[in-house]
């Protein structure tokens, strides 16, 4: 996930504007760089897109003559990824280890000491780092799509395209079309919407101050297991599966994802469950999950602060070496 602004949406079938970010799908970080390189940067069709990566720089001026020096920041931007910094090891990194509770403390397991791994050979210091109100980003992320995905859906009304979008779409759809209306009435003015920006807005700072003590921060994708097929679970539930990707959303800084071992489980009959790549085993059982799995996936997220998406593939680069 590009930070928000830096990859042109034109095009898009937009879901939430305002969160809505286009990026990179690969089979390694290479590739993925390499096709961010080339969707990365301004776009006149999009006024949110930014021409580059911001750098800050201070320069001495003096006004009037007999004043003092003063310091004054520009901003000036450079172009997109340098795919030759990728390969690139970063050094004297300070790692943060996101403190949030992890429903299955295998996954937190495996992401710790595959971290563990990399600092060892990188040199790297780590810390836990705690950020403010991420318990509310789930209940912040939803209203705000809620709203804007019923606004953007108000152009399939039939007029021009045949069937209104409430009459062909799915579950999971026609819910957020509907919460949007809900939301948007005007009773409801100043309530759920409103509030959810303020929320996200203080989110926002929080990542701030995190990024000013750490270079990144790393936690688990989905902070629990697989529900089984074919069994139906709650929205609230359901929804905890975003946990931890929406604050990114939340703070349009960019992400990453990559895959960190999967957790073995065994024949019900045997009696043995465990975690893949020399961590520890585990008897216990995670409610939901089927006997007959074999090994799930188990994907790390690596963040860092907003037009920071060449740090962030060079630190994902030197994580997936740890691997090869």
């Amino acid at each position: 996930k590009p930070t928000y602004g830096s990859v042109s949406r034109y095009g898009l079938i937009d879901m939430c504007m305002s969160f809505d970010q286009i990026g990179p799908i690969a089979k390694n970080v290479s590739d993925a760089a390499l096709l961010l390189s080339v969707i990365y940067g301004k776009d006149e069709c999009d006024a949110i897109s930014q021409e580059g990566t911001p750098q800050v720089y201070t320069k001495e001026v003096r006004e009037p003559a007999n004043a003092g020096p003063e310091k004054s920041s520009t901003k000036i931007f450079t172009r997109g990824i340098n795919l030759k910094n990728i390969n690139q090891i970063p050094k004297k990194l300070k790692v943060g280890i996101l403190d949030f509770p992890i429903r299955d403390e295998r996954i937190q397991e495996l992401v710790e000491e595959k971290i563990k791994k990399a600092s060892e050979k990188y040199n790297w210091t780590i810390q836990k780092i705690k950020i403010p109100y991420l318990d509310l980003a789930v209940a912040t992320y939803f209203p705000i799509v809620y709203v804007e995905f019923f606004s953007a859906t108000r152009k399939f009304d039939g007029r021009r395209y045949g069937k209104r979008i409430e009459e062909v779409c799915g579950p999971e759809v026609l819910r957020r079309i509907l919460g949007g209306s809900e939301i948007s009435k005007a009773e409801h003015k100043g309530r759920y919407y409103s509030q959810a920006l303020k929320v996200r807005k203080l989110i926002q700072e929080e990542f701030r101050k995190a990024f000013e003590k750490v270079d990144c921060i790393i936690s688990p994708v989905v902070p629990r297991l697989p529900h089984k097929i074919g069994e139906k679970i709650s929205s609230e539930e359901m929804f905890q599966y975003d946990a931890l990707t929406c604050p990114m959303n939340l703070a349009g800084n960019c992400a990453v994802s990559l895959p960190c071992g999967e957790i073995r489980i065994a024949d019900a009959r045997e009696g043995k469950r465990g975690v893949s790549g020399n961590s520890r085993g585990d008897n216990g059982k995670e409610s939901g999950i089927s006997d007959d799995v074999r090994g799930v996936p188990v994907g790390m997220q690596i963040a860092c602060d907003k037009f920071c998406d060449e740090k962030m593939l060079q630190i994902a680069r030197a994580i997936e070496k740890v691997g090869e």
